[in-house]
């Protein structure tokens, strides 16, 4: 591809990259942006992983990401607030993660590009005091990274 990365070590072998980034090109910091806004953005009915059709937009954006970095795997990680059981919370995290896996695997994205994992309330980002922060938890995360 060009970039000066031989291509028996470059981790993305179809797309210029960095040296320092073992070949791949960098993730944009509007992409990574768009990744975060999407774990606020994905929204699924209450208590349930049915994904509200609200949710349709970024995650076919998520797709799209997918599609501009293709040497690139993406992580979905489901998150929960404290309310409920550890196991229901862990139960629904997981479900979370591979509804969004579903939808982007309809949208074309192979599989084995994705992996989804749900933590339940295990890892917060904010208080779970709070109705703001229990609503901040509830949350699905994408990341990016190279092969």
């Amino acid at each position: 591809d060009g970039d000066g990365v031989a291509d028996r070590i470059d981790r993305c072998p179809t797309q210029p990259g960095d040296v320092a980034n073992a070949g791949c090109p960098e993730i944009k910091q509007e992409v990574k942006e768009r990744l975060e806004y999407a774990a606020r953005a994905v929204q699924f009915e209450t208590g349930s992983a049915k994904l509200k059709e609200s949710s349709y937009v970024i995650l076919s954006e998520v797709a799209g990401i997918m599609r501009q970095y293709p040497d690139y795997y993406l992580t979905i990680s489901g998150h929960t607030d404290n309310v409920g059981s550890d196991e229901t919370n862990l139960s629904l995290s997981q479900r979370r993660a591979s509804s969004c896996r579903d939808f982007l695997i309809a949208t074309g994205i192979r599989d084995a590009r994705i992996s989804s994992t749900g933590y339940g309330e295990s890892r917060p980002t904010a208080e779970n005091t709070t109705a703001e922060g229990r609503r901040l938890n509830r949350r699905v995360e994408f990341a990016l990274s190279p092969q």
